[in-house]
């Protein structure tokens, strides 16, 4: 798949980035955000698109911090802000992905309001969405998925997903065209949660097809017209 053309598609069918947003992007260093943060520095040039990216990059007590982020980010004209917060909790063993989430979250929300972003970018992809549609299924008994785009009241800032219809394998193919030195998390929790098992389930469900993961994404959309 095309990654260009799904992220573009994305955008469109959920109007996630109109003009002169202020943008700003979840920098990770991992695979994912690494190519949303380059695309959007592309797509930000074209024809009715201007819109502003900033970056931030959250350093806690968990994963090594990738020097290479700087110039990166340099390289794409995109400002990258550093922010030192190690995890509120004093066991970091006793962290679930959940909580990191969504501390991590928090801290980018906070960060946006005060530096005037009205919107947050993440890297979640088609087969984080779906991974969470079967966890939820399965271990909750509701039908939910990741949501490409979400306002939060509180904070007067939207979330968006623009790698919502791109799958992961995409994504890795077009980082290792790319050549570029990424991070991810050292975490047992992440490397062999629950997550980590619902997302082979996944594979094991679809065979791998996109295909058949386009279907279960159609299938959960048209529920919600």
């Amino acid at each position: 798949m095309n990654i260009f053309k799904s992220v573009a598609k994305a955008i469109q069918d959920f109007d996630l980035i109109n003009k002169d947003d202020k943008i700003l992007i979840g920098a990770s260093g991992g695979k994912d955000s690494l190519a949303l943060s380059y695309i959007l520095s592309k797509m930000r040039y074209w024809k009715n698109s201007a819109f502003s990216l900033g970056a931030i990059y959250i350093q806690n007590n968990v994963t090594p911090y990738n020097k290479e982020l700087e110039s990166l980010y340099s390289s794409w004209n995109i400002p990258l802000a550093i922010l030192s917060q190690p995890q509120k909790t004093g066991n970091v063993t006793s962290l679930d992905c959940y909580t990191c989430a969504t501390q991590r979250r928090e801290s980018i929300m906070h960060y946006a309001v005060e530096h005037g972003y009205n919107k947050i970018a993440f890297g979640h992809h088609l087969d984080d969405a779906l991974t969470t549609l079967l966890m939820n299924l399965l271990l909750q008994g509701k039908i939910d998925v990741l949501e490409p785009k979400r306002y939060y009241e509180s904070f007067h800032v939207t979330l968006i997903r623009p790698l919502f219809y791109t799958p992961e394998e995409s994504i890795i193919r077009f980082v290792s065209q790319q050549a570029w030195h990424t991070q991810t998390c050292t975490c047992l929790r992440g490397t062999k949660g629950v997550r980590s098992e619902y997302r082979k389930r996944l594979e094991s469900l679809t065979g791998g097809s996109l295909q058949e993961k386009m279907h279960l994404l159609t299938a959960f959309n048209s529920r919600k017209h």
